[in-house]
């Protein structure tokens, strides 16, 4: 499970699916094959990263139990698991259109390729990085059977982008001298604390402001989800003000990062309830 990172596939593979159901079309029996092929290739490129990545996992106190640091796999093995699932993952996807899969293949290509390799070098491999984060509900609703520049697309691709990024400098706020000290780069590197929880917060904000925005996108909310939108936007916005400057215990920031994965699984529920009542 932890060589697959089995949590964040099944993150990876729900916003995938808010895609699919947000698109408005009655589901048939490719979601199956759909899912299935992006949660192979979600678990292949995070095996792939643990290959790339062992020897600084083995340095973190965090990541040195994974598989390969600690030695309960070898790279070899690695290498012919990730080669598996991506030839699996690709013919499933395959089964549900060929834009799926050539979509599936690019992130990949983009994580593994560029987003990782960018990491020990620059604070700005988050870019690439928000944009893996992005393509999974593309690919959901192209499997669906819409377009790549479709509205639905767009504003589900920038919601997620936006949302990255204070989910991924959350962690360095909790994690930021450890990944410096394996030899990554931080943005604890030239932030304080306060300072990197003051950008975290304003990009929340921003995040939650965005998807307010849906009328841009000529897409429309039944009001009463409309309402609970708002006023779960205030809620979180509230929350997230509160756990990451009210008080001194380090496990707020925790609360803060569970807090801000909550608040995106919410919205794909809402998402999904919008397309399909």
């Amino acid at each position: 499970m932890k060589l697959v990172r089995f949590r964040l596939s099944v993150m990876v593979t729900f916003s995938a699916l808010t895609g699919y159901f947000f698109s408005g079309i009655k589901p048939d029996g490719r979601v199956i094959s759909f899912v299935t092929g992006l949660f192979l290739l979600s678990s292949a490129a995070s095996v792939l990263n643990q290959i790339q990545e062992s020897a600084y996992d083995g340095k973190m106190s965090r990541t040195a139990s994974r598989p390969i640091p600690s030695g309960r796999i070898s790279v070899r093995e690695a290498w012919w698991l990730t080669l598996g699932m991506i030839l699996s993952g690709s013919g499933f996807l395959w089964l549900s259109g060929v834009v799926p899969m050539v979509l599936g293949l690019i992130n990949i290509l983009i994580y593994n390729a560029i987003y990782t390799p960018m990491k020990p070098k620059t604070l700005w491999a988050i870019v690439p990085g928000a944009v893996v984060g992005g393509i999974p509900p593309v690919m959901g609703l192209t499997a669906a059977g819409l377009g790549l520049l479709h509205p639905k697309a767009l504003f589900l691709f920038c919601f997620v982008f936006l949302w990255q990024i204070p989910h991924f400098w959350l962690l360095m706020v909790r994690y930021g001298k450890e990944y410096e000290a394996a030899g990554l780069t931080s943005i604890s590197s030239v932030m304080t604390v306060n300072q990197i929880k003051r950008i975290v917060f304003g990009w929340g904000v921003v995040t939650s402001l965005f998807l307010l925005s849906f009328p841009i996108f000529g897409l429309s909310l039944k009001p009463i989800l409309l309402w609970f939108l708002i006023g779960f936007n205030v809620l979180f916005i509230s929350q997230f003000y509160r756990f990451l400057f009210i008080g001194e215990d380090p496990r707020r920031v925790i609360k803060a990062f569970i807090l801000i994965n909550s608040y995106a699984m919410v919205v794909f529920i809402l998402l999904i309830i919008s397309a399909v009542i």
